[in-house]
């Protein structure tokens, strides 16, 4: 089985698994954490969101069903024809390393991991994330 055919494992373009994230899960028929996300927005956020709007493809979907449609990773890597950033001559760069250093937990081992499946490779990496036990969302 591939990597992207997983439900467990969707990887986007920086390392993380889009299939992990409360916006895909949500999405994908997760009510209850739908209606949390919701609650969230307008308690947090103080922003009415609609519940059919908490929905996200992935970097692999469709733009229209994208949570971050201006992602700058995952744009360039698609201008670039590359599936992932440590596919690239340029990796890591700023744009993954501001990224990595922006505060989000689950972002901090981004270029670390991607630099690691670059080594070794992704169906290797994910098999040592299963083995190690690792949150299957984290990178």
């Amino acid at each position: 089985m591939g990597a992207e055919d997983s439900n467990e494992w969707l990887l986007a373009v920086c390392g993380l698994n889009c299939a992990k994230c409360d916006i895909n899960q949500a999405g994908h028929g997760n009510e209850k954490l739908r209606e949390e996300i919701v609650e969230w927005f307008r308690n947090e956020r103080h922003e009415k969101i609609d519940p059919e709007q908490i929905r996200c493809e992935g970097c692999r979907g469709a733009l229209a069903f994208h949570w971050s449609s201006e992602c700058k990773m995952m744009l360039c890597a698609k201008k670039r024809g590359l599936q992932y950033c440590f596919q690239c001559e340029d990796f890591p760069c700023s744009e993954v390393k501001e990224f990595s250093s922006d505060g989000t937990s689950h972002h901090k081992k981004t270029v670390e991991n991607a630099q690691r499946m670059k080594e070794i490779g992704l169906e290797a990496w994910i098999i040592e994330q299963k083995r190690r036990g690792q949150c299957p969302f984290c990178p």
